[in-house]
Order: structure tokens, then sequence, then C-alpha cells
């Protein structure tokens, strides 16, 4: 009989064995899972971090291209100004000129001025 009894407890104690390793086989599989969850988020984490700095960089990209376009445009406007204003100022010099020319011409010829009545 005491054998037997040995037995039973030798297999109860094989079981209470088992369940333990089984348990503890789940804690570990559950903890393996939480750290592939962690890794998992930590990545899509670093993905999101990667995306924001891409958009970081194309937003200042973009932004010192629209720099560039600015400062462009204002120097295109600023040399249309001095094209112009050189036009003007060339059309003043030719009527000068020109008024100079026909003043020396009178001049010469005696006739009066056109600025003069008769």
């Amino acid at each position: 009989m005491a054998d037997r009894e040995a037995a039973a407890e030798a297999r109860e104690h094989a079981v209470e064995a088992r369940e333990g390793l089984a348990a503890r086989r789940d804690r570990t599989a559950e903890k393996r899972d939480r750290v592939a969850d962690e890794r998992d988020r930590l990545a899509d984490e670093r993905e999101v971090s990667a995306d924001e700095r891409e958009r970081l960089a194309d937003e200042r990209e973009g932004t010192a291209e629209a720099r560039e376009r600015e400062r462009v445009a204002r120097t295109e406007e600023q040399l249309d100004r001095d094209w112009a204003n050189a036009r003007r100022e060339q059309e003043a010099v030719r009527r000068e000129v020109a008024a100079t020319e026909r003043a020396s011409s009178d001049e010469t010829s005696g006739s009066p001025p056109e600025d003069e009545p008769d």
C-alpha cells in the first residue's frame, strides 16, 4: 500500500510539475508576445518618426524653394523697374538731344526758335 501511495504521490507531483511547467511556458509565451508587441510598436514609432522627419525636410525644402521664388520675383520686379526707368531716362535724353539739335539748327539758320512766337 505504501508503494501505491508513493506512486500516487509521485504522479501528483509529476502532474503539479507539468502544470507548473505549462504555466511557466504560458507566462514565457505571454512575455514573448508583449516583447514582440513592444518591438512592433517601437518599429511603428520609428517609421512614423522617419515619415515625420521626411515631411519636415520636405516642408523646409518647400519653404526654402518658396523663399527663393519670392527672392527671384522681387529681383525680376526690381529689374523691370530699373529697365522702365532706364527707358524713360533714355527717352528724356533723346528728347533733350533733339531739342538741342533743333535749337542749334535754328540758331544757325536764323529762324526763331519754336518756343518763341513769331
